[in-house]
């Protein structure tokens, strides 16, 4: 349900920057009240919003993506694919898990392992309904943020071997937009995908590492100035929710982690980075870049 009753009113603090591009928001819910919610909390803020309760038809998603080539934050809740036609719900998917595509899931499920899957493990974020006005509004604006930056995107990270030379590349699952910070963002997505890789050749004999999955999202999200909640951290770990939870409080145990309340939302929590933590992923993914030639030697490079 909306929490409209429970809100202030919308202040300056909340209104849409300037610099923000003003590209359309897809809101898709299959439940009408919500979608009026979110709709109208967008609106005034001056952002511009289309949406839809349905997957196919002239006014579908599908549809709508196809004539807005302009959208590239789409707010979803998982229950609108459990309504829609299967082939809808494919082609969906498809489209989400673009790469030039912000996703953010809304959802009134109480486990995030309900969400296990790969266009799911990629959301810039996971909100808990009933919605805040407030949580969703900066949501929609980080991920505008985000995409904003993906115009400088970098070319795959190509591996040396440590005898004599370029090995190959290593194809990237997302473009990386950042200029901070290259050379770490693209070891961790080279990680991610050998990770990836080994899992799914591998299915059902090697399990993924929940709490390195973690640690290299936090630390993606410190070179990229974002907050990541649990429940974002959870869907990270490629675990059950139980799972992910034990492994955040071995971590917060451990000094690596810490955390904080979003003041305007007391059900949200984010986790990030000590500098303890920070320092010591630095140096594993340090080490990394050197032994694999990313970093320049003598004026070359392997990137």
């Amino acid at each position: 349900m909306p929490t409209d009753a429970l809100e202030p009113p919308l202040t300056d603090e909340l209104a849409a920057p300037a610099s923000i591009v003003r590209q359309p928001i897809l809101l898709i819910d299959a439940d009408p009240s919500s979608l009026e919610y979110m709709e109208r909390a967008l609106s005034q803020t001056g952002l511009s919003v289309v949406a839809t309760v349905t997957l196919s038809g002239p006014d579908g998603a599908l549809a709508l993506l196809a004539a807005r080539q302009d959208i590239h934050v789409i707010v979803l809740d998982p229950a609108a694919l459990r309504s829609g036609a299967d082939n809808g719900v494919n082609e969906l998917q498809k489209q989400i898990a673009r790469p030039d595509i912000e996703l953010i899931i809304v959802t009134e499920s109480r486990s995030v392992s309900d969400l296990d899957q790969p266009w799911a493990r990629e959301a810039a974020d996971l909100l808990p309904k009933p919605l805040l006005r407030q949580t969703l509004i900066r949501a929609v604006q980080e991920a505008q943020r985000r995409h904003a930056s993906l115009r400088d995107r970098r070319a795959p990270l190509r591996i040396l071997s440590r005898e004599d030379g370029a090995h190959g590349a290593l194809p990237m699952r997302r473009p990386q937009p950042f200029r901070e910070h290259p050379v770490e963002l693209r070891i961790l997505e080279a990680l991610a995908e050998i990770d990836d890789l080994r899992i799914r050749q591998l299915d059902g004999i090697v399990e993924g590492d929940a709490a390195w999955s973690m640690l290299a999202e936090l630390l993606r999200a410190r070179l990229t100035r974002r907050r990541i909640s649990v429940t974002s951290l959870c869907l990270a770990s490629k675990s059950p929710v139980t799972t992910a939870l034990r492994r955040i409080e071995r971590l917060l145990e451990g000094g690596l982690v810490t955390y904080s309340l979003d003041p305007k939302d007391r059900r949200r929590k984010y986790i990030e980075l000590t500098e303890e933590g920070a320092l010591r992923l630095h140096a594993v993914v340090g080490h990394l870049s050197r032994w694999l030639g990313a970093e320049p030697r003598n004026g070359t490079t392997g990137l």
